[in-house]
């Protein structure tokens, strides 16, 4: 089985991304406690009912006091509730799933259920304190208080609680819902991530150490959680848990990593210290990541669809675009106005991006297409003919942001620039990306593009940490255009050592000498921590157990088992147990490692009772006296019976063990250590193997396929 090698997954931009994306559940977070009375939204009688589109998302416009849903596919609002003067100017986030529609006043505390059908609030209920988190999904409700500890299981519905709940210790950070329905709270102070199923608190998993900084994100269903301390990620599937080890540089940023609370697919993006971009692809394990263009602004999580990457930059109010097919950023698109708040939320294969204060929502599909939604739309289900100007209160029309323009309008925000070339005549840097495995790491590129009939790039070149060319890495000549370029770095050690470089454009400057536009850094390590082996059977035998399992992936893999018996390591995915105790269930392990780390183990249980393996024998040399049976494995316990005279029936033996020695009164040559366990009449009691035809009864020794009793 060493020589069975499966195809080595995709990297780069271009096999790093994988088309299975199915839709994420929603989780968002909600602070204050302060209850008001139910609000009814719309216009018309109670028995108005509306049809909104099945593709869509319900998008918050606080500055007007209300909440819209927008046809995706349209780009238009096919519905909306109509001005609440309370709710004016205040902060809305919106849990949807299905046709469970939860509004959350963050200002007021207020939690609501919209009916969609009548565009109105069907239930309002306080339901915590501050720091007080709604999550809903495949069906199911929950409030996590990430203050106090608290998990209670809602009715969707109604709001009220289902069952009681729990409590965890505190504080928690963001929890979120599997495509299974199972909740996931991470639990930072003892390193965990609990699971609860139909309000049911589950087995814990093991994601960190105490203390580490722990967030989750529901990626293609799945959770995932990454620990910025220790710089690792784990992937919880039903067959065990990845663990992948991230980028040193992940570990720099004291607040952690920045990640969605949901992924449409198997990549989660991570934003890090500084501003540096990870894609990690919980699909094949392994970890790319981009230099941004602009690392010293604010940024929010970045979001995933399709083959395009969406950082939000609320200096400049833009999302930035990096293309993976291509490598390469695209032109940054204006989101909000600079400063102001960028909401995004992956739903329905769409992406969507939010200002509550602003008028103009965006879609875009996995295509990069984008839709511009004017959420004031006029005539549209549960709207007025026209739509009341919000007071110019706050400089932010009810943004609590703040510092913008104070319309909340459309108005294009400048472009992100670049920080300021020391030399003026530097042509820009390429943009970089890059991933390891099989003891090495590759750097892909993408050439900025340069003013038309002007590229003085010469080369480029593959730089270290210390600004200096890699030694090793064959440079990549520029021909006369602007493709892309890879270097790779070989021969490195498996272990979890980050490797930091850039990549410069090479140019003439000042006196004709050779300098360098270098690019910002990217990291990687030379291989990942393997995956967890699979497939672990156990084969009980007689005193051990035969171990199989599935080969894990990673490079350079051993595997690790752990028995009773002690500690084996090997290159091969069987090992046969030695050394365990017959009548017992013994605990097996498997862990997979290498340089970078190790795997979550893997464990199974061999049930070693030997009375699976009884056989039938009869009965022999009892022809002179009677044949005493005792309730031990030795003459000197006490005697429970015996064959009568001249035995040689059948008899069920159930295993065999080593006590005392025997001879036959009548004939000395008959002597045996060996005593068989025996099922006979009913009852269990011992015999010596003298008197039962086993295979190697004359032999005085025991006799397979018997086991022994211990």
């Amino acid at each position: 089985m060493d020589g069975d090698e499966s195809p080595a997954p995709a990297t780069g931009p271009r096999g790093f991304f994988r088309r299975d994306r199915i839709t994420g559940q929603i989780a968002i977070g909600l602070v204050g406690v302060l209850c008001v009375g139910a609000l009814v939204y719309g216009v018309g009688t109670a028995s108005a009912r509306y049809r909104l589109a099945d593709v869509g998302a319900w998008l918050g416009a606080g500055a007007k006091g209300m909440v819209v849903h927008a046809n995706g596919l349209a780009g238009k609002v096919d519905g909306r509730t109509s001005m609440i003067p309370q709710m004016r100017g205040h902060h809305i986030r919106i849990v949807q799933d299905g046709t469970t529609v939860l509004l959350i006043d963050e200002d007021t505390g207020v939690v609501s259920r919209i009916d969609p059908s009548q565009l109105k609030v069907a239930q309002s209920r306080s339901l915590g304190g501050a720091a007080l988190q709604v999550v809903a999904g495949a069906g199911t409700a929950y409030t996590i208080d990430l203050v106090k500890g608290a998990v209670q299981r809602i009715d969707p519905m109604t709001l009220a609680p289902v069952g009681p709940g729990a409590t965890l210790p505190a504080p928690l950070a963001a929890a979120g819902i599997d495509a299974k329905g199972t909740l996931w709270v991470p639990v930072p102070q003892n390193g965990q991530v609990v699971p609860f199923q139909d309000g049911r608190q589950g087995q814990p998993v093991a994601a960190g150490r105490p203390g580490d900084r722990l967030a989750l994100t529901i990626a293609a269903g799945t959770p995932v959680i990454t620990d910025s301390t220790a710089a690792a990620a784990l992937v919880v599937r039903p067959g065990g848990a990845q663990r992948i080890n991230l980028p040193a540089p992940v570990s720099r940023s004291e607040a952690g990593l920045k990640v969605p609370p949901v992924a449409d697919g198997q990549v989660v993006p991570m934003l890090g210290a500084g501003g540096a971009l990870y894609l990690l692809d919980t699909g094949v394990g392994r970890v790319e990541s981009v230099a941004l263009r602009v690392p010293r602004h604010q940024y929010e999580p970045p979001h995933v669809l399709g083959p395009r990457v969406y950082v939000p930059d609320r200096t400049s109010g833009q999302l930035l675009v990096f293309n993976t097919d291509r490598g390469t950023w695209e032109r940054p698109v204006t989101a909000t106005r600079p400063g102001g708040t960028i909401e995004l939320l992956v739903r329905d294969h769409l992406l969507w991006v939010n200002d509550p204060g602003g008028a103009t929502a965006l879609a875009f599909d996995p295509s990069g297409a984008v839709k511009h939604i004017r959420k004031y739309e006029d005539k549209i289900p549960g709207g007025v003919r026209r739509p009341i100007p919000a007071p110019n209160a706050g400089g932010g029309n009810g943004n609590r942001t703040g510092g913008g323009r104070g319309n909340g309008g459309d108005d294009p925000a400048p472009p992100a620039r670049p920080p300021a070339k020391k030399d003026p005549t530097a042509p820009d840097p390429p943009t970089p990306s890059a991933s390891g495995d099989d003891g090495s790491v590759t750097v892909r590129f993408t050439p900025a593009a340069q003013p038309q009939g002007v590229y003085p790039v010469t080369r480029f070149v593959l730089l270290g940490q210390d600004d200096r060319p890699v030694a090793g890495a064959r440079p990549a000549t520029f021909p006369g255009t602007a493709p892309g370029g890879t270097f790779t770095v070989g021969g490195l050690t498996c272990d979890r050592t980050t490797h930091i470089y850039k990549v410069a454009a090479e140019y003439k400057g000042k006196n004709g000498k050779t300098a360098y536009s270098p690019s910002g850094e990217v990291g990687a390590t030379a291989c990942q921590a393997p995956g967890p082996a699979t497939d672990l059977k156990a084969e009980a035998l007689n005193h051990g157990a035969k171990l199989t399992w599935a080969r894990s992936s990673g490079y350079g893999v051993t595997y690790v088992v752990t028995s009773p018996s002690g500690t084996v390591t090997t290159k091969n995915t069987t090992l046969t147990v030695t050394g365990l105790t017959n009548g017992q269930t013994h605990a097996l392990s498997v862990v997979a490692r290498n340089g970078a780390g190790d795997s979550t183990p893997v464990s199974t249980t061999a049930d070693l009772d030997p009375a699976a393996h009884a056989g039938t024998y009869n009965g022999q040399h009892n022809e002179s006296t009677t044949t005493r049976l005792h309730t031990g494995p030795g003459k000197t316990a006490p005697v429970d019976g015996s064959f009568p005279k001249g035995f040689t029936g059948s008899v069920k033996v159930l295993c065999q063990q080593r006590g005392e020695g025997v001879t036959d009164d009548n004939d000395k040559s008959l002597q045996s250590a060996i005593w068989d366990k025996i099922d006979y009449e009913g009852r269990v009691r011992w015999v010596s193997d003298i008197y039962l035809r086993t295979p190697n009864s004359g032999a005085g020794a025991f006799s397979p396929p018997l086991w022994e009793c211990v």
